[in-house]
């Protein structure tokens, strides 16, 4: 995908507790796009913070962060599973029976398997997820955004 110089670049934050696995799948990323302007968090607060304070185009969550926080994280990024305002790409080490469900039921856009999935993979997750979550309606994504004050940032 080429970018036109005027074009800003596509913000991607990532959270993942594992800086090894942040770091590696930045680099897979950059490898297959040079247009990600990239974000890091290890966990749900400094991610949700990251989030609200900056514009971001698409979430790279891996589920299992410390304390169960990555649906939780989710369900804050996401509070109207049905009206992303922002899309979520789920990028996870769990594979459990049902979980994938669940994680897009709750609004994540789609789930990869990091034990088999590439940075292409993942580069064409965040490009479909994008363009998704793009064309809803402005209303839909006015609603879920004023749903925000609903979800602390403290649990």
């Amino acid at each position: 995908m080429t970018q036109h110089p005027n074009s800003p670049a596509t913000s991607v934050l990532f959270i993942d507790s594992s800086k090894n696995q942040r770091t590696y799948w930045v680099d897979q990323l950059r490898r297959c796009a040079s247009e990600y302007e990239i974000v890091e968090a290890s966990d749900m607060r400094s991610g949700l913070i990251l989030h609200r304070s900056r514009r971001i185009d698409c979430v790279v969550l891996e589920l299992s962060l410390p304390n169960q926080e990555g649906f939780m994280t989710l369900v804050k990024l996401v509070p109207i599973a049905s009206r992303p305002q922002v899309p979520v790409v789920v990028l996870t080490l769990m594979t459990q029976r049902g979980v994938w469900e669940i994680a897009k039921q709750s609004g994540a856009y789609t789930c990869l398997a990091k034990q088999h999935s590439t940075g292409e993979d993942l580069h064409r997750a965040i490009q479909q997820a994008i363009a998704c979550v793009g064309q809803m309606p402005k209303e839909d994504q006015h609603r879920s955004r004023s749903a925000d004050h609903l979800w602390p940032l403290h649990s």
